[in-house]
């Protein structure tokens, strides 16, 4: 079971090493009792489950109509006028076409990076938990509350008389201490925040973000579904423990052969990192506050990332060509490979057409990733060719 669930995890994210840590770190949440998780029922569920809380925020996104758009009608010719509006329905526009390339890298790129990097944290923030109870520094019933566990209200100015809007997204992670026996204790003490980072953050942003955190306890906390009010909510500012969680800046191998395609030609194979360079690492910076660094770096997740965010991109085009007749040439094409055809197209021609010089470099980005490989399209500042490529 365990490696079939390492096998389905590594179908997403493209890397079995990657889909074993995982699993190892989802394995020991579900093996700890008082780790609470959005679901308990097993380590692809809850995988499963973070993913569909990434695509949830995508489809929340107002500038997704501009991503389907761009699947389905794509930007102007390379040749075209500039292209300043549109009908809002079908061929996208020069402005549109630069802020679905930043949807595409800012929000579904980071957001699937976000999601892989606060899944392995939760592992060594067990063993945190764990060597903090062995020093006394907090009590043996402490709790992990993890991911969308958490939620904290936001804090509105249009509410007159009170200055807390609805339940939101809380902290990555609390560490706390039920008042109170019994099922559902009536007080919650906060002993620790966790903050994770799928990217380099600098210290002070980080703790920055984590008494952002501890400001917004103030307006009460929702646990797994059970709400406390604000004056059940216990925290000590000066002893509350701030754990950061970042990547190691390790890079992945440039390094890769050719084999042979399914439909002719050949195709670009990387070696598989077998495991990280690094192990995890835990330390105390000064006072209350730990960092964590993972085994994983910023350029893996971020491959991953890609991999994952390509993976609905084509799911997307899939549903566009399915029951259809393909498209001259593809004609031996499924549904899911005119799909992914497609993206490379529409990304093809969105650096050719009147973007901002950021906007441009970001679409060569996701041209290169896609067509050549992170490793190779992660560095280039220009459109890569084949021959670009062989050449070096």
């Amino acid at each position: 079971m365990t490696s079939t669930t390492t096998e389905r995890i590594a179908s997403v994210v493209g890397s079995r090493p990657l889909a074993s840590a995982l699993n190892r770190a989802l394995s020991s949440a579900l093996n700890c009792p008082f780790v609470h998780l959005p679901t308990r029922t097993s380590v692809w569920d809850v995988f499963e489950r973070s993913l569909d809380a990434a695509a949830r925020r995508i489809e929340k996104h107002p500038r997704r109509k501009l991503f389907l758009r761009l699947i389905e009608h794509g930007p102007h010719l390379p040749d075209d006028l500039k292209a300043l509006t549109s009908d809002g329905e079908t061929v996208l526009s020069d402005p549109e076409c630069g802020a679905a390339v930043e949807f595409i890298f800012s929000h579904m790129v980071n957001r699937f990076k976000g999601e892989l990097a606060e899944l392995l944290a939760v592992a060594p923030c067990i063993g945190l938990l764990r060597q903090l109870q062995q020093s006394g520094r907090v009590p043996l019933g402490t709790e992990i509350y993890w991911g969308e566990t958490v939620q904290e209200k936001s804090q509105s100015s249009r509410m007159p008389g009170r200055n807390w809007g609805s339940f939101t997204k809380g902290a990555d992670g609390l560490l706390v201490e039920p008042a109170g026996r019994g099922r559902r204790a009536a007080a919650i003490r906060v002993l620790g925040i966790v903050e994770v980072k799928s990217m380099h953050v600098a210290r002070k942003r980080l703790l920055k973000q984590i008494d952002h955190h501890m400001a917004r306890l103030n307006g009460g906390l929702m646990l797994d579904g059970h709400e406390f009010a604000a004056g059940n909510v216990r925290i000590d500012p000066n002893r509350t423990i701030r754990v950061m969680v970042t990547p190691p800046a390790w890079k992945l191998s440039r390094q890769w052969h050719e084999e042979p395609g399914e439909h002719g030609g050949m195709k670009m194979v990387f070696p598989e990192l077998t495991k990280p360079p690094v192990e995890t690492r835990c330390e105390q910076v000064p006072a209350s506050v730990w960092k964590i660094t993972l085994a994983w770096s910023e350029e893996a997740l971020e491959q991953a990332a890609y991999e994952m965010t390509y993976g609905y991109m084509s799911e997307v085009g899939r549903h566009i060509y399915e029951g259809k007749e393909m498209p001259k040439g593809w004609e031996g094409f499924t549904p899911e490979e005119a799909g992914y055809n497609a993206i490379k197209m529409m990304l093809y021609y969105m650096p050719l057409r009147h973007l901002s010089s950021r906007k441009e470099r970001l679409a060569i980005k996701l041209y290169n990733v896609y067509g050549f490989g992170y490793p190779l399209g992660v560095d280039s500042r220009e459109m890569l060719w084949p021959e670009d490529i062989r050449a070096k």
